[in-house]
């Protein structure tokens, strides 16, 4: 088999412009397109050399689950290495970013938190020595 690598991860928000601005002034994200498919807009934004590619309801897609604004099941989270985890989540903190958990000495050399993104997305945030 092939080696793989994460190509894009697709992001489903209820509000594709708040979701893009979050994105760009929380992690540094920048817009590589902006178009339209199936009647919502659609951003890629590289993040640290990933894109998320992220876009509204599409025309013709099933009505949600009531009571929420993305697919019962998919990804629970992804994650992010940072240099220094404190540093990182005070200045997440500043910028008004919800701290959901930690952080957590996971392991010797593995320390890791949770932030909330847009439409209550779990982002891992982890430090690695060693």
């Amino acid at each position: 088999m092939n080696l793989l690598r994460c190509d894009h991860i697709h992001l489903i928000a209820a509000d594709v412009e708040a979701t893009r601005q979050w994105y760009v002034r929380v992690l540094g994200a920048r817009v590589t397109f902006q178009g339209s498919y199936r009647g919502s807009t659609v951003y890629y934004l590289d993040i640290a050399g990933t894109t998320f590619v992220v876009f509204g309801k599409l025309e013709n897609d099933a009505a949600p689950v009531p009571g929420t604004v993305a697919p019962k099941t998919g990804v629970d989270h992804f994650g992010f290495s940072v240099g220094n985890l404190s540093e990182t989540l005070a200045e997440l903190r500043g910028l008004g970013v919800r701290i959901l958990e930690g952080p957590v000495l996971v392991r010797p050399g593995l320390q890791i938190a949770y932030i909330e993104g847009p439409d209550q997305i779990r982002i891992e945030l982890c430090e690695r020595n060693g």
